[in-house]
């Protein structure tokens, strides 16, 4: 059995065709079925559309912590492209020291999935492909999809609001001595 995908004028169709085959193993007929995809294509579409008009860097993935999609700005935020995140693990983009830790919260986050903000208390860091380090806020919220679970996150370079930060304390320091 195959299937095909055309796009057709009106909308988007798969084709499954099956040989039959007789006692002896010759073809003696088949059995093919056309399925009207436009809908779940409009759908996609939407959802992707979407996903590239978050203010966020975005990365899902699936329970395997596999990167199923990711959108322009976790390309911009990260140096790699989406061909080079498609299918690699979400540790790529965390320090070696982290990459451990976050394998075993992933697998917890699966067992309980929920909208929540990641690391509340601690100091979250990502790595770009050039090896630089960066302080990071992320979100994580489950998507259930037919093809299983997905966790979407939400990614933000605070590099600046922790650089305000320190000034400020700096500041307060000096005006206190």
């Amino acid at each position: 059995p195959y299937t095909i995908a055309r796009t057709g004028k009106n909308g988007y169709f798969e084709a499954s065709y099956s040989s039959l085959r007789g006692a002896s193993g010759e073809i003696i007929g088949g059995l093919g079925i056309i399925r009207d995809v436009s809908e779940r294509k409009r759908a996609e579409g939407k959802f992707r559309d979407l996903l590239e008009a978050a203010p966020d860097a975005m990365v899902i993935a699936d329970q395997e912590n596999r990167i199923v999609l990711a959108n322009a700005q976790a390309e911009r935020l990260f140096g790699y492209t989406k061909k080079e995140l498609i299918g690699q693990t979400v540790e790529m983009l965390l320090p070696e020291s982290s990459r451990d830790s976050h394998a075993r919260h992933a697998a917890t986050y699966f067992a309980l999935p929920h909208t929540r903000r990641m690391g509340t208390g601690l100091e979250l860091l990502g790595r770009r492909k050039d090896g630089t380090i960066f302080p990071a806020e992320i979100s994580l919220g489950p998507l259930e999809t037919q093809e299983g679970p997905l966790v979407s996150s939400a990614i933000r370079d605070i590099s600046d609001r922790k650089a305000t930060e320190r000034e400020l304390e700096a500041r307060t320091r000096q005006q206190e001595d």
